[in-house]
């Protein structure tokens, strides 16, 4: 400030602005780097967004990449009396639950035991002491001792609870006048196994409480097709395949099974309209206008545009592997526009459920197949590739080998694992899972992997937002990152030789101000020994 107040004093300058339009034009280099920051800020941003769309995709697409998320079964149960509003029964449905009607008939509901003592005037009440013997089933069995340490009603509730059999102690107020609280017993196991039976041993003072059943353990009893069964619990998942049966009361009715393909083709166009919005994204990101010359954010990013060929390629690339006369999505209605966007003919799509819904499946998801009825295809892992792996048993004296033949070859490669189960450990078959009945020396056929359009897209998806594979998409943000990070550095530091600059400046004029103000002085001294002068001569 006080370099300011001598500014321009003695050489009449505007010393401020000569100063001001020096450091403008020296932080010139600041606003190409800062220009240079924005871009790639820009392009950060881009990516950021770009990252998020396809974490978006990728969980849309996971819900299509495995046969039991693809395939959506439904379940209606039609009671068989009008006027009965009770719900009879929950049912609950997996991708393997086969369409059919089935007549169930619930003539009870498995319960659990339930005892409960007299009334008590308090939960602190006293009671006699002796021992309380609880047994459940016929195995279980424990025995409480009740003492001066837990000779309460609550002392032999939290007894009761800490023994860890089946069974929960709890209280229930009747509201009786004088003696409302009562201990209840429940066992924690429906059916007939899980009966409790109490008894008590007084050893001293008066009976004061007993125990009274007040219902009894038992199976639930039902029907399906006419064929009785039994069945401990209330939940049954063991009687339809793919469907669990949650029994809710008494009744009769009709259990019909179906396809969902409306729940199915709400799946694939949410698969198409996701597709969609990425593809639009990538493609204005992309963009070259040829008339005004402007450019996408990530014009000419190879990585961007190796993304968009790999979106397209998957969506047009034949599935191979499959059984089934839909090898294209092309061929269930979904279509790839001029502008590299879908469309979905949902009717195509309906069609093609009815006439073949695995196979439509395996178009978008993953499937594994088996020739011989001792092999079992298990699962398989992102390093597995498609194809047709041979399985073979050989013995070396006391050394048994399982090994795969990797597709297309005929060299074998020992499978690692032990017991029955096994997996690919290197080549195309790495990861491929699977089990055999048997490890006699032979050959057991074949396993064959196809992987559907949605798996396919589901690893490339992967590698491009899982952090932890460092893809090129993660590459692509960390160098930007850091490219940021190193103008941010550079423009810090031409911003502090700008400010030394500035002052240098300032302390150079504020020398000139005080140099000129010095030889002002001088002059003025000199025209004062030049006035004095003149004045000596005019007076003679």
């Amino acid at each position: 400030m006080a370099q300011n107040a001598v500014f321009g004093i003695n050489s009449n300058l505007d010393t401020q602005d000569i100063i001001n339009k020096m450091v403008s034009l020296e932080a010139r280099s600041m606003d190409l780097v800062e220009a240079k920051k924005q871009i790639e800020q820009q392009k950060l941003a881009s990516f950021q967004e770009l990252k998020n769309r396809l974490q978006t995709f990728k969980s849309v697409v996971t819900t299509l990449n495995t046969e039991s998320r693809f395939i959506v079964n439904k379940s209606v149960f039609s009671n068989n009396s009008f006027s009965d509003s009770n719900k009879v029964v929950d049912i609950t449905t997996t991708s393997s639950a086969s369409s059919g009607t089935y007549s169930l008939i619930i003539n009870n509901l498995a319960t659990e035991s339930k005892l409960i003592t007299s009334g008590h005037a308090e939960t602190t009440s006293s009671i006699a002491s002796g021992t309380v013997t609880i047994v459940i089933g016929s195995s279980a069995s424990s025995t409480v001792t009740i003492d001066s340490t837990n000779n309460t009603l609550d002392g032999l509730r939290l007894a009761i609870n800490n023994l860890g059999l089946d069974v929960k102690a709890s209280f229930l107020n009747d509201g009786d006048a004088t003696n409302p609280y009562r201990l209840l017993i429940s066992g924690t196991q429906t059916g007939s196994s899980g009966t409790v039976t109490m008894s008590t041993n007084i050893t001293s003072g008066s009976v004061t409480m007993g125990f009274e059943t007040t219902q009894t353990a038992q199976n639930a009893s039902l029907s399906l097709d006419g064929v009785s069964i039994t069945k401990s619990s209330n939940t049954v998942t063991d009687i339809i395949s793919g469907a669990a049966l949650k029994l809710q009361s008494a009744g009769s009715g009709t259990i019909s099974l179906s396809t969902d393909t409306e729940a199915i083709t709400t799946k694939v166009s949410d698969f198409v309209d996701e597709y969609n919005d990425l593809s639009l994204f990538l493609s204005e990101q992309l963009a070259l206008d040829s008339e005004s010359e402007q450019t996408g954010v990530l014009f000419g990013n190879f990585a961007v545009q190796n993304l968009q060929q790999i979106l397209r390629s998957s969506i047009s690339t034949k599935i191979t592997g499959i059984s089934g006369d839909y090898t294209y999505l092309s061929q269930i209605g979904i279509t790839t526009q001029s502008d590299g966007t879908l469309i979905l003919d949902t009717d195509d799509l309906s069609d093609a459920l009815i006439d073949d819904i695995a196979n439509v499946s395996q178009l978008f998801s993953s499937n594994g197949s088996v020739t011989n009825s001792s092999l079992a295809y298990v699962g398989f892992t992102s390093d597995t590739e498609p194809g047709s792996y041979e399985v073979q048993v050989s013995s070396s004296g006391t050394s048994t080998f399982v090994q795969l033949s990797n597709s297309g070859a005929s060299t074998f490669v020992t499978a690692s694992g032990s017991g029955n189960f096994y997996a690919g450990s290197s080549g195309d078959s790495t990861g491929l899972n699977f089990r055999l009945g048997n490890l006699n020396n032979g050959n057991y056929g074949h396993i064959t992997l196809s992987i559907g359009v949605a798996e396919i897209l589901n690893r490339q998806l992967k590698n491009l937002v899982d952090s932890s594979l460092n893809g090129p998409l993660v590459t692509e943000l960390d160098t930007i990152k850091e490219t940021v990070n190193d103008f941010n550095e550079t423009l810090l530091k031409q911003a502090e030789r700008l400010l030394a600059f500035e002052e240098t400046l300032k302390a150079r004029f504020t020398n000139l101000e005080i140099v000129l103000g010095r030889l002002n002085a001088q002059k003025d001294t000199f025209n004062s020994a030049l006035s004095g002068i003149k004045n000596i001569f005019q007076k003679k």
